[in-house]
């Protein structure tokens, strides 16, 4: 994947270069279970704001003095948001540009300012001296902070407006499926899933969200279908068995749900995934449930 770094600036214009993105991804929400299961959470497929601020500048750029500014202003975001955000916009009103634009939506995000963040995200995503790629991801990561902040209906659209500038890039179809899930908007999710299957067919990821989108929609075949293609693709994937237990919970077969759970367990005992599925296989002593309650995660 790929990571902004915004690596130097001076006179208000940003450099901007991109880069591998090593650092661990935030949990990307699923899209919901019904009342008698507990989906998965699974990964992000981009870096958070938090992530790419933390990122050093680039190394030997030969503008070390002008990247003193920006390593200052993310050290104190880092160590105290507050003053960063004050400072930050001292910086920008003396010239600093997209630098202490994003320094400023560090600090706010670190500081607790999701939503504050997330639109200052949008406004570099709109307005930075930087490529395509580097713009769709601020996009993409304002769309992870609505997303979590609850509010769909932006994040919906700050994905939308990453794919414009990355109509085919996989990760940011698997981005806004999942957001168009959490809304309860199946088919759209299923319509970006295809095409980020037809772009990447041999990542697991997609076909577990499609099945459990499919699942939603009411057509368990095709969702047994997706597990079985992303199981063949990764045969530990603890989300699939997580998946592959809730159909067959839902197909009252609570001995095959128990299975597959425990297989999610086994593969990674100490993981999120693993806890969901432990939490479902409780939840069998307690059937039948009432459809329609909103399930836990």
């Amino acid at each position: 994947m790929l990571r902004v770094v915004l690596a130097t600036a001076a006179a208000g214009a940003g450099f901007w270069v991109l880069a591998d993105d090593a650092a661990e991804a935030p949990a990307r929400i699923a899209p919901p279970a019904p009342a008698t299961a507990v989906m998965a959470p699974l990964a992000s497929t981009l870096p958070s704001p938090a992530s790419v601020a933390e990122a050093a500048a680039a190394p030997g750029n030969g503008r070390d003095d002008r990247d003193d500014g920006y390593d200052r202003c993310m050290a104190l975001a880092i160590a105290d948001p507050e003053r960063a955000v004050h400072e930050a916009r001292a910086w920008r009103a003396d010239g600093g540009g997209d630098a202490a634009l994003h320094c400023e939506a560090t600090a706010r995000l670190r500081g607790g300012d999701g939503e504050g963040a997330a639109t200052l995200l949008e406004a570099l995503g709109r307005t930075a001296f930087a490529p395509a790629e580097a713009r769709a991801a601020l996009f993409a990561q304002a769309g992870q902070i609505w997303l979590e902040a609850g509010d769909l209906t932006r994040a919906y659209g700050a994905a939308t407006l990453a794919l414009a500038l990355r109509p085919d890039d996989p990760d940011l179809l698997t981005d806004r499926a999942v957001i168009a899930a959490n809304a309860g908007r199946f088919q759209e999710a299923i319509d970006d899933l295809t095409r980020a299957i037809d772009l990447k067919p041999f990542r697991a990821e997609a076909y577990v969200l499609r099945a459990s989108a499919w699942r939603q929609l009411g057509q368990p075949a095709l969702a047994r279908d997706d597990l079985a293609r992303a199981l063949a693709r990764e045969p530990l994937n603890q989300e699939a068995w997580l998946e592959s237990g809730i159909l067959k919970r839902d197909a009252r077969d609570p001995a095959g749900a128990r299975a597959d759970w425990e297989q999610a367990i086994r593969i990674a005992p100490e993981t999120a995934t693993a806890a969901l599925a432990q939490a479902n296989i409780a939840r069998l002593a307690g059937e039948p449930e009432a459809r329609g309650t909103p399930a836990r995660r």
